[in-house]
């Protein structure tokens, strides 16, 4: 076996997410199954659907940015590994609270609709 095997580490550095939005838990859940989505992540206390479409691997692999199409999310505040939408119909939640993508993701919507919401509430609309 040789043993000058050199070993990469190239973790990702930068995520584009193009959009986010903050939904009902009923909202979210009928859209995931209605769109096909086999999973959903739990971070830290919400429930996260992240689309994410095939060329974003390629363009993380050639360029070192990784495109998130959409990120919805809800309130979700106790973890469990499934979650039944309707009529038998269920989806299985991963809990990712320690992936760093996803958590600084979460993050980084929470902390936009924050400062949406306080410019909102002084008034400024713009």
């Amino acid at each position: 076996m040789p043993s000058d095997i050199e070993v990469v580490l190239r973790p990702t550095r930068r995520v584009v997410v193009l959009g986010y939005d903050e939904r009902e838990l009923q909202n979210l859940l009928y859209c995931a199954i209605t769109y096909g989505v086999n999973r959903l992540f739990w971070v830290d206390g919400y429930l996260m659907c992240v689309e994410v479409y095939e060329e974003s691997f390629k363009r993380e692999m050639d360029d070192g940015v990784f495109f998130v199409s959409h990120v919805c999310y809800a309130r979700f505040p106790r973890y469990q590994k499934v979650i039944e939408v309707e009529r038998g119909a269920q989806l299985p939640i991963v809990n990712a609270s320690d992936m760093c993508m996803l958590r600084a993701i979460l993050r980084a919507v929470l902390a936009k609709e924050q400062a949406v919401d306080v410019r909102l509430g002084s008034g400024d609309v713009t």
